[in-house]
């Protein structure tokens, strides 16, 4: 079995009456726009996802006991247009607890990065005040199951970042209607990165498309690599790796 497949399994447990837990729930409405917030203008350099993750499959323990909301504020005044904050517990040690707590702290877009496979867990996210969902083609598989979550998180003031990890799931997402589509250097089938597929998956995409980078980038040679072709980068493990006080600083040293 497959590591996406293990998770998959577990997010299956997980959200076992989680649509009946939230029926009642009343989300506020969303003022901050990711869509908006990750747009690259013309001169403008590649905007910065940063990412709040302390472990994950490949890595293992990265930064377990990290203070999510003073990573977070460090993001804010590196000049992140928007943090992704991982939620999942079981194999990346993240939780909606971090998720609101940076929320809470911070004024830029924030995404949910899981593996959503059902309407409650985009639900929970906005009530949790997230201003975007990560949507994984490799998960949700088809243009159908893609385009109804889009829409729902669309229907709850939400942008949805749809993540493709080849050509076939960029038609994919195309069809689907996505206008947020990254491009993932890791293939969740071994975990093996390569980031030099990138800049080609990145051409395929249309200009209209709002076009993020990810995974794989830890250099300022990885960054120009890709930034020629999207609009966003996102950042994680390179960040939270080591020092906590030396993220100002590899900020800088990407850019």
């Amino acid at each position: 079995m497959t590591i996406l497949k293990k998770i998959i399994a577990q997010k299956e447990r997980e959200i076992s009456g989680l649509e009946r837990t939230l029926k009642n729930a009343k989300p506020r409405k969303n003022k901050l726009s990711f869509l908006k917030a990750i747009t690259r203008k013309k001169g403008e350099t590649v905007k910065l996802i940063t990412e709040i993750k302390k472990a994950s499959p490949s890595k293992g323990a990265i930064a377990p006991e990290a203070d999510v909301v003073e990573i977070g504020l460090i993001y804010e005044s590196c000049g992140a247009a928007a943090i992704s904050v991982l939620t999942d517990y079981e194999f990346f040690q993240g939780s909606l607890s971090d998720l609101n707590n940076v929320v809470r702290e911070v004024e830029v877009p924030i995404l949910r990065k899981d593996f959503i496979i059902d309407t409650g867990q985009i639900l929970e996210a906005r009530i949790s005040e997230a201003s975007a969902v990560l949507l994984m083609t490799s998960v949700l598989k088809t243009t159908d199951k893609l385009k109804t979550m889009r829409e729902y998180a669309e229907s709850l003031g939400m942008d949805a970042l749809v993540e493709t990890q080849d050509e076939a799931e960029i038609k994919i997402a195309l069809q689907s209607g996505a206008k947020i589509i990254g491009v993932n250097a890791r293939h969740f089938s071994d975990l093996s990165v390569d980031i030099n597929r990138v800049p080609d998956l990145l051409k395929k995409l249309p200009d209209h498309i709002v076009k993020v980078a990810e995974s794989g980038i830890s250099t300022k040679a990885d960054v120009d690599l890709v930034s020629p072709y999207c609009d966003a980068i996102l950042v994680g493990s390179v960040l939270m790796s080591g020092d906590q006080r030396l993220i100002q600083a590899k900020i800088k040293a990407l850019l």
